[in-house]
């Protein structure tokens, strides 16, 4: 089911922890961690701040989460969604 932006603003902890709803208007949490967003940048090369490299991919990272919610998972210890390293290097490898 894709999922759609709750809100712009997002908090950098640990990575990015930002929130998005479901068809029926449901937040949903999720967490792309610190690893992940470096992973990432080091694949695109590209340097800066978790901020940064969330705000330059962002569509890509809602898009991974949205399909890391319909597979159930993972999840972080807080049970938000979890946006991991290898499920963004999964979508960079066959773009």
């Amino acid at each position: 089911m894709p999922l759609t932006r709750l809100k712009d603003p997002y908090i950098l902890q640990d990575g990015v922890r930002f929130l998005m709803a479901d068809e029926t208007g449901n937040t949903v949490a999720f967490r792309v961690s610190h690893e992940a967003l470096r992973d990432h940048a080091d694949r695109v090369h590209l340097s800066g701040t978790d901020s940064a490299i969330f705000e330059a991919y962002r569509e890509l990272i809602e898009d991974v989460a949205s399909k890391t919610f319909d597979a159930e998972g993972p999840f972080d210890d807080h049970g938000r969604i979890l946006v991991t390293s290898e499920a963004l290097a999964r979508v960079t490898r066959s773009a």
